[in-house]
């Protein structure tokens, strides 16, 4: 379950447009379906929000919801994260300030704050934005620091766009939109709309 926490950030950062519905598959008999939908408001702020029901092959199942919001200029404003598994709740809040990431924590036995300092460079990330509001050029990259909720810690991401790429999708070949950070692939329409997201053996897939 660690992995897939991990990856949600990276999920909820890339910009696609309306809701999609996805297949999961992943190592060990992971399993599971998830569902993203996004919010484009009149000031070009975005909040995406995504849910996975999971399956591992050892039977424990969870549910994920990962929700994040950014400013027009995609700087972080807002994220929450909770799971649940086995009768165990756990939640993240993550509020974004000039002092850096304000991070309330619960693990079922009250709420525990701790302040994660603002890196010394740029949180902006304009490719959060694309796709859904802006259209990048081929070979076109953002490199700026993305907070990762489960490890709380800001980690310095590079983002580029690679292009045009054939894949299979629900049977049918599509030319997708490949977006790169670090070994993170999204796979999006000329909408936004995801196709596929991989890492490492990690799968989320348009299911219909």
């Amino acid at each position: 379950m660690k992995t897939i926490l991990l990856l949600a950030p990276l999920l909820v950062s890339v910009a696609y447009a309306g809701e999609t519905k996805l297949k999961v598959t992943g190592p060990d008999g992971l399993d599971g379906t998830a569902v993203m939908s996004i919010k484009l408001q009149e000031d070009g702020s975005k909040t995406v929000r995504l849910t996975m029901k999971l399956k591992y092959g050892s039977g424990q199942t969870a549910d994920v919801l990962q929700e994040s919001s950014y400013s027009a200029k995609g700087e972080p404003v807002r994220m929450l994260q909770t799971s649940r598994s086995m009768g165990k709740k756990t939640s993240i809040t993550v509020t974004f300030t000039s002092e850096g990431a304000q991070v309330v924590t619960d693990r079922g036995d009250g709420p525990k704050t701790n302040l994660v300092v603002r890196p010394k460079g740029t949180t902006a990330d304009p490719s959060v934005m694309w796709f859904v509001r802006d259209t990048p050029e081929r070979g076109q990259s953002t490199e700026s620091y993305t907070f990762r909720v489960s490890e709380q810690t800001w980690q310095k991401t590079k983002t580029r766009y690679e292009g045009k790429k054939e894949i299979v999708v629900t049977g049918h070949k599509v030319n997708a939109n490949l977006v790169v950070a670090g070994e993170f692939k999204a796979f999006v329409d000329d909408k936004g709309d995801p196709y596929r997201f991989e890492i490492g053996s990690l799968t989320l897939e348009r299911s219909e």
